[in-house]
């Protein structure tokens, strides 16, 4: 079917959407569900088109018809096809107001997993070039996620904004993901996951230069089951001597060993980062003098918090 063939059929369905609202003295209510069923076809039709704001605004109006008649489940479909079409478009704010207006009749229907999910894609478009954003978008995914009881879920999504988090050096937000995506995987029963994740929330507080609360934290996790005999917690112990000590050498073995080195991107980057008070950075840099107070790696000139990490490394996006 050629394209003019398809606009003129979308046409047609449309003037049939407008005939089923109209009413008559023989026809009091309007056919809302005829209507919504036309305007559907000739989203498809403009779709086929390649007119997407077209396709777009006919789901819309389909949508509109849905909530109408007090069907959300249906409605939400069509407030997420009408955010695939504007993601389509390069339109990715209104992408992500309707994934998200599409999450919330998910859950007014009943189905918070793939409300989830909505939220998690509207994540996605945005993670390169809003990544603040997409933060928020995959926290309120990893709550809907835990209404159902879906901890594997909640934590996958939790811990995704963490790692963005990391990226964008927002460590003590970064912190909390990461706790939270550890109770998410402690109800899931993931034990190797939570092994992983409490040597990187070591990682982020002596990056923080809290050699206090790394250690805590590491005290605290004992209690995971798995926990105590992982490669992990030998490597955490390890590094967390050397760091007290100022042992530079034992810290780059640690620091080098392949279970932090493949860990994820955003990981691997603090372990490269990490400065040992009274040594150097971990990864090969100027030497430092003293201690603590004299770590300026991670920090401005002005001593103003932690500098961001270079474009290349944030360009690559969610680790």
């Amino acid at each position: 079917m050629s394209t003019d063939k398809k606009i003129a059929e979308a046409s047609a369905h449309l003037q049939a959407a407008e005939k089923c609202l109209k009413t008559s003295f023989f026809k009091w209510n309007p056919d809302l569900d005829g209507a919504a069923s036309e305007y559907v076809k000739a989203a498809t039709c403009y779709r086929n088109a390649k007119l997407l704001a077209e396709a777009r605004s006919a789901y819309l109006k389909a949508a509109e018809m849905q909530e109408r008649m007090k069907s959300p489940f249906h409605a939400a479909k069509s407030y997420e096809q009408a955010g695939l079409l504007s993601k389509e478009n390069k339109e990715l704010d209104q992408a992500v107001k309707y994934m998200e207006r599409a999450s919330v009749m998910f859950q007014e229907h009943g189905t918070p997993d793939t409300a989830a999910l909505c939220l998690e894609k509207a994540a996605k478009m945005v993670e390169l070039t809003h990544p603040a954003q997409a933060v928020e978008l995959y926290k309120r995914a990893s709550d809907v996620a835990d209404i159902e009881d879906r901890p594997r879920q909640s934590a996958e999504n939790i811990g995704k904004a963490g790692r963005l988090l990391i990226n964008l050096q927002r460590y003590e937000e970064a912190i909390e993901c990461l706790s939270k995506e550890i109770q998410f995987y402690a109800a899931a029963e993931n034990y190797a996951m939570i092994s992983k994740l409490v040597l990187a929330v070591v990682m982020l507080k002596l990056t923080l230069g809290d050699y206090v609360a790394a250690d805590q934290f590491y005290n605290s996790a004992v209690s995971y089951p798995q926990f105590p005999d992982s490669e992990e917690s030998a490597a955490i112990y390890e590094l967390l001597q050397a760091y007290d000590s100022g042992d530079e050498e034992n810290a780059r073995k640690v620091l080098a060993l392949p279970l932090i080195k493949y860990m994820d991107n955003c990981f691997a980057k603090l372990a490269r980062a990490l400065v040992i008070p009274g040594g150097m950075r971990v990864g090969g840099g100027q030497k430092q003098m003293g201690g603590l107070s004299q770590i300026n790696d991670l920090s401005d000139p002005a001593g103003g918090g932690p500098t961001q990490l270079d474009d290349e490394e944030l360009d690559e996006g969610l680790c």
